[in-house]
């Protein structure tokens, strides 16, 4: 029996995908023929994680009728600047016609530029603002994903961007976690800047020694973690510092007071252009406020040990590569 539509109701899109990279992008890669339904355009999957330069497509497509390649830059929150400039790069770099930019929301002035970059280039080169939507059906049936066309060559549906200014209710809840953690580590000097991380669900904290490799607080799902990333743009480079850091596992884990029983997780991830060492605990951004505090004294007891524990390793290792 089908379920009736009523029944049927929105839910975050990381209840169906956890992680951007990890689980998103390959999700959307194997389910192009829907995103081109929405489009009417036959996409037919080229590659993922596509070298342009010192960085990476998320996925290049072809567009089959017409025979043109097709760049797609997906996230799993609201659009920002730098996925913008990470589209505009990426299509230029691998020479695309057709650019597609998939997200959970589009801001204003995000659609903007979108809309007006159509009215600005020829006729032969597209861009396309996507919506992904996720909805969960009665009864536990799977939760369905689905998509919005919100700018496209000659329209712009402006009754589903966000408006200028807002900071969506779920945004403002990650804000309202991290600011206050993210205030006291730079007042101590933890480091100079912070950058968001995986879009707003976290933020990662530079490292003086090299740009590319972060300490990191974020939750994903019903995890909160604490998280040293490594990416530099030598990607065989990540892979060796990981590598390396591996073989003393067993010293560094005991170098380290995390408390009884700490779950950590070493993450090569050898088809990603980055590797990453964690300690995750049970957590979420929608516990009570008394749960919320205690995740973030346990971030703020956890960052600088991490760094106390990888920053001389990483110094050692980076000296002689």
């Amino acid at each position: 029996m089908a379920t009736p539509e009523d029944e049927i109701k929105q839910v975050d899109v990381r209840t169906k995908w956890k992680h951007e990279a990890l689980n998103f992008t390959p999700w959307l890669a194997e389910n192009l023929h829907l995103l081109g339904d929405e489009l009417e355009m036959k996409l037919e999957l080229d590659r993922t994680e596509v070298p342009v330069g010192p960085y990476y497509l998320d996925i290049l497509a072809k567009e089959a009728d017409e025979g043109v390649k097709v760049a797609i830059e997906n996230q799993l929150e609201e659009t920002n600047l730098e996925h913008l400039g990470q589209l505009l790069t990426y299509a230029t770099g691998s020479g695309a016609q057709v650019a597609i930019w998939v997200a959970p929301e589009f801001v204003y002035e995000h659609a903007q530029a979108l809309h007006r970059l159509n009215e600005w280039t020829k006729e032969s080169i597209k861009f396309f603002g996507v919506k992904v939507e996720v909805f969960g059906k009665a009864g536990g049936e799977p939760l369905e994903a689905r998509f919005r066309k919100v700018v496209y060559p000659g329209g712009w549906d402006k009754e589903v961007t966000l408006p200028s200014g807002e900071m969506p209710a779920t945004k403002r809840q990650y804000y309202e976690f991290f600011q206050p953690l993210v205030t006291k580590l730079l007042r101590e000097g933890f480091a100079e800047k912070t950058v968001q991380y995986f879009g707003h669900t976290g933020r990662i904290f530079p490292s003086s020694l090299v740009p590319g490799i972060g300490y990191a607080g974020s939750f994903f799902g019903d995890s909160a973690w604490v998280t040293l990333n490594i990416q530099l743009e030598d990607d065989d480079l990540n892979k060796r510092i990981f590598d390396t850091l591996e073989v003393d596992r067993e010293e560094i884990e005991r170098s380290v007071d995390a408390g009884p029983s700490p779950d950590w997780q070493w993450l090569r991830t050898d088809n990603f252009t980055y590797s990453s060492i964690n300690i995750r605990r049970d957590g979420s951004i929608d516990d009570s406020p008394e749960k919320l505090e205690e995740t973030r004294a346990w971030m703020l007891d956890l960052l600088p040990k991490l760094k106390e524990a990888f920053d001389p390793r990483l110094a050692e290792v980076l000296g002689s590569k």
